[in-house]
């Protein structure tokens, strides 16, 4: 009787995390419409989240490491893009939301975005918190639900 090979699949999840501030506003509307369409996020202060990114790699397990991908280069690739969102007023400091809102849904597209280059077709799931009871996934066509 022959053996059947089944598809493995093996995966590396890291979670990252960064603080920063965002409002949410419409620039043509009213202080009272855009509380109306995203209530205490369009506060003319803004707001702060402490955000945590969970990313999700997959792949063949290389046979001399042992790894999926090497955890220090992952660590590497996310620094440079913390740095450029943490402790930062997103609306204002990260030139990429001057003209898209700072939601979490584009927050979670612009991280994939700047590290999907780097991490090629490894990359296939990304996931933002933040706040304890709600996140925001990000996934290319192919990678829902993770199988390829």
């Amino acid at each position: 009787m022959e053996k059947v090979k089944i598809k493995e699949y093996v995966s590396l999840t890291k979670t990252y995390r960064f603080s920063a501030g965002h409002r949410l506003f419409i620039k043509s509307l009213s202080d009272e419409e855009n509380f109306k369409i995203f209530d205490t996020c369009s506060n003319p202060n803004g707001h702060g989240h402490d955000y945590s990114i969970e990313v999700k790699l997959t792949g063949d397990i290389d046979p001399e490491t042992g790894m999926i991908y090497s955890l220090e280069d992952l660590d590497k690739i996310m620094k440079l893009v913390i740095e450029d969102l943490d402790h930062k007023r997103l609306d204002i400091e990260v030139p990429y939301f001057e003209n898209d809102q700072p939601t979490g849904e584009n927050i979670a597209k612009y991280i994939w975005n700047k590290i999907k280059p780097s991490l090629s077709d490894k990359l296939i799931h990304l996931k933002l918190s933040e706040t304890s009871n709600s996140y925001f996934e990000y996934y290319e066509e192919g990678n829902y639900p993770y199988e390829r």
